[in-house]
């Protein structure tokens, strides 16, 4: 009886091992939710997204850019999960 129930907990790790990433796949193909603020450097109207990008950078963000009628330059991060 023990060697059957070893077997059947080997066999299902085995499946799982096989078809976890497969599974995982759904999960990494999402884009993880961004965070925005306005710069707070930035000065003028955004017209182009490399000049704001530059200034998020310098403020410690991995991405800016121009956004909404006035054009602000806004700085992007990936959000902190809170669990």
């Amino acid at each position: 009886m023990k060697s059957n129930m070893q077997l059947i907990s080997t066999l299902i790790f085995v499946i799982l091992l096989f078809l976890g990433p497969s599974m995982m796949k759904t999960v990494e193909g999402q884009d993880p939710q961004l965070c925005e603020t306005k710069s707070l450097y930035f000065r003028g109207m955004c017209t182009k997204w490399a000049n704001c990008k530059r200034v998020c950078i310098s403020e410690g963000f991995p991405d800016g850019r121009c956004k909404g009628f006035i054009r602000d330059c806004v700085c992007r991060k990936p959000c902190a999960l809170s669990t």
